[in-house]
Formats: structure tokens, sequence, C-alpha cells
């Protein structure tokens, strides 16, 4: 025969029973919504990525390849060979992959040295800057120099110097979609 004591003993591990088997689905859906909320920053973090690629003009040959957003902004210094003094292009990386031409930063004016360019020019640090160009290009091509061209950045860091990239090669940096 049982007891009231022994019925409230087997109703208490019921209980207990289901609420371990609850906390086991709690546990499993929390898991689920971690790996979805996972998967989704995964997606969103590839969402929108381009890939900045320099190669030969003439082969094709990828010389060297680095992720870039838009809005990223990419840097090519070089080093003017009348005026010796070093010349920046600013650009934005556009979602199309494009580059927008933004500025351009210089140390003074000389041979082949615009004095009308852009909506705006101010000095800073010493450097002439001629703002407000805005001018679209589907890449950007040039010879490469060791002693010229002195480094490519994106958003300030440098990726990669002029001293190792081909000398006197025809090249071609460009932004593809995607990786």
């Amino acid at each position: 025969m049982r007891t009231p004591r022994s019925l409230r003993a087997r109703r208490r591990g019921e209980l207990i029973a289901r609420g371990a088997d609850a906390g086991r689905i709690v546990l499993a859906a929390a898991l689920a919504a971690a790996a979805l909320w996972f998967a989704a920053s995964c997606a969103r973090s590839r969402e929108g990525l381009l890939t900045l690629r320099i190669e030969t003009q003439r082969e094709g040959a990828l010389l060297f390849r680095a992720d870039a957003r838009p809005g990223d902004i990419l840097e090519l210094t070089w080093i003017h060979s009348v005026e010796h003094f070093p010349w920046t292009e600013r650009f934005e990386i556009r979602p199309d992959g494009t580059l927008l031409l933004r500025e351009i930063r210089f140390r003074g004016y000389g041979a082949g040295v615009p004095n009308e360019r852009g909506t705006s020019v101010r000095v800073e640090g010493g450097d002439i800057i001629h703002g407000g160009i805005d001018e679209t290009y589907p890449a950007y091509r040039w010879i490469n120099s060791r002693t010229a061209t002195e480094k490519i950045t994106l958003n300030g860091r440098t990726l990669i110097r002029g001293r190792d990239l081909p000398h006197h090669e025809a090249l071609e940096l460009r932004i593809e979609q995607g990786r």
C-alpha cells in the first residue's frame, strides 16, 4: 500500500524528470538559435566583400590579392619623376568595384602637376591637396617602377610596396566582386 509520503516522492520524481526534459529542450533551442545567429553573421561578413587584385596587363598574371569592401579608402603613393616629391592619389572603392578618385596630394607644382583639378584646394602639413575630384575609373593602370612607386595602402595599412612588384612592368589594379 502506498503512503501519502511515497506518492509525494513519486510525483516529485516525475516533476524532476519533466523539468530535466524541459531543460534539454531549452538547451537545444538555445543551441539552434546560436547556430542560426552564427550562420547569419558569417553570411553578413561576406556580404559586400570585394577582392583587390594587381595583375600584369599583358598576361593577366596575378601578383597580389587582398579583401576589400565598399567605402574602403585606397591610396597609391609614388615619387614624381621630375619634382621628386611624393604624390598620393586617394580613391574610394565603390560597391560595383569602380574606383572613385576623391583627392590628390603632392608637395608642390611643377612639370605635369595639375593646378586646377577638383572643387577645392587646401594645404595640410606641407601637402597641397586637391579635393572634390570625383572621377570614376574601372581600374588603375600604370608602369611600375621599383624606385618611383612607393606604396599602395588600404584604409591606412600598407598592402604592398612598389619594390615588391616587377620593375618596368605594365600593371593593373582592379576590384572584383566576391572572393
